[in-house]
């Protein structure tokens, strides 16, 4: 089935995407590179799935068929191990076959393969051989460069905030050495009055204390 799709001079081009099923008589489609990857995730998931319900979790579940019986535990457990297994690639298998998987995913490789030679061929900047990792990190550049310089601006008004609050703290002690010099001035001060008046004869100390009293 020919779908049109639009290509980077803007012009509608048949994309040469498979039908769903083969006409009859037709060899066998190959596995590709994606077919087999897929393969590959799925061994490894079943893998990891079967790690995960290994012997040692199951007899944490029966610690008294394990006291008791653990030959029967153990053949259970494989014989579990084994039904999950085929049941999965089967299932697999079923779907590959159901929905024509594999000749869809050559079908996708063929198109791109195609997309790259005709943007090559036509001078085209815009095709890229690009892994999906790589297209996804790139896809991230820019919201991680916004995300940059909004920590950077919230860097400068922190250090502002530093700046405006050592300034701050600077006047502050200014202010309490300046306090400080006054009361130590006063002391001083009431020191050498007090050691004036301990020294001064009874008499005149009355008649300071007369004349003071006259001027107030």
């Amino acid at each position: 089935m020919d779908v049109p799709f639009c290509s980077h001079t803007g012009d509608e081009e048949p994309m040469d995407i498979a039908q769903d099923t083969h006409i009859g008589g037709e060899p066998e489609e190959p596995e590709g590179p994606r077919m087999t990857r897929l393969r590959g995730i799925l061994e490894k998931s079943l893998q990891e799935t079967l790690k995960a319900c290994n012997y040692n979790a199951i007899s944490e579940c029966f610690p008294v068929l394990v006291a008791t019986n653990p030959t029967d535990l153990r053949e259970a457990h494989e014989k579990v191990c084994q039904f999950l297994s085929v049941e999965v690639n089967n299932e697999f298998e079923q779907i590959i076959a159901e929905r024509n998987v594999i000749f869809k995913l050559n079908g996708l490789d063929r198109f791109i393969a195609g997309a790259k030679a005709k943007g090559i061929a036509a001078g085209s900047r815009t095709v890229l051989d690009l892994s999906p990792e790589v297209a996804v990190r790139a896809r991230t550049v820019p919201t991680k460069e916004a995300e940059i310089e909004r920590l950077k601006a919230e860097l400068r008004r922190v250090q502002l905030d530093n700046r405006r609050l050592g300034s701050a703290l600077n006047h502050s002690k200014a202010e309490q050495a300046a306090i400080k010099y006054e009361l130590l001035e006063s002391y001083n001060e009431f020191q050498e009055g007090t050691s004036v008046a301990a020294d001064m004869p009874m008499d005149d100390m009355e008649q300071l204390l007369e004349a003071t009293l006259r001027h107030v």
